[in-house]
């Protein structure tokens, strides 16, 4: 018998939209800020100036802070401002079952996404690109090719068009629609053009 997620996106979906309500600025600079130097002083998280900490007892106590700030803070949900949250259960059951691997691309192209476990000898995939970030108009085909000419970079992270055709892409305008296909247009485009056409965006 296939194995059933707990939680799947239509659950998320649910509780989105009945969770607790919170303002995006109470989140950003009251919710996760305060819960943050809890969690740091109560674990005393102290990576001593190392940016990725190596020190076994030190990435325990960071995956037992990171545990907790999803149990207790929850993810907020910027289209309803409300607050998803899980049980201890429901995060142990995301944990311990994750999709062992998946194909990302076509082709030659194509590459698969493995579970890594702690001090897993194999490479990771790299993810290049501006990843969500606004990018000019006049340079998003350039910037994003930069990245598919680039052969340690696996899949690319696409960036966003700041306009389309000189407007902004305001949400449920038809220039969001147009923004997004001219942006899948052109990264698979310059992918292609960089000799990748099968690259995962």
């Amino acid at each position: 018998m296939a194995y059933k997620r707990s939680i799947d996106a239509y659950e998320f979906y649910n509780r989105a939209k009945t969770g607790e309500k919170c303002s995006q600025d109470d989140w950003d600079l009251m919710h996760i800020p305060m819960k943050a130097m809890e969690l740091k002083q109560k674990y005393g998280l102290d990576f001593k100036g190392e940016f990725v900490p190596t020190d076994a007892e030190m990435t325990e106590k960071l995956f037992k802070a990171g545990f907790d700030m999803l149990l207790e803070a929850g993810i907020f949900v910027t289209d309803t401002n409300r607050i998803v949250k899980y049980t201890e259960d429901e995060i142990w059951d995301a944990i311990r079952n994750p999709m062992p691997e998946f194909q990302l691309g076509t082709g030659r192209d194509a590459v698969t996404m493995r579970r890594r476990t702690v001090g897993d000898k194999r490479g990771p995939l790299i993810q290049g690109g501006p990843t969500g970030s606004p990018v000019s108009e006049d340079i998003f085909y350039e910037l994003h090719m930069s990245y598919a000419l680039e052969k340690e970079v696996d899949t690319i992270v696409n960036g966003v068009m700041m306009t389309v055709r000189g407007y902004p892409p305001v949400p449920k305008t038809p220039f969001e629609i147009l923004a997004a296909k001219t942006e899948t247009r052109l990264i698979k485009q310059a992918a292609a053009v960089a000799g990748r056409p099968g690259m995962a965006v």
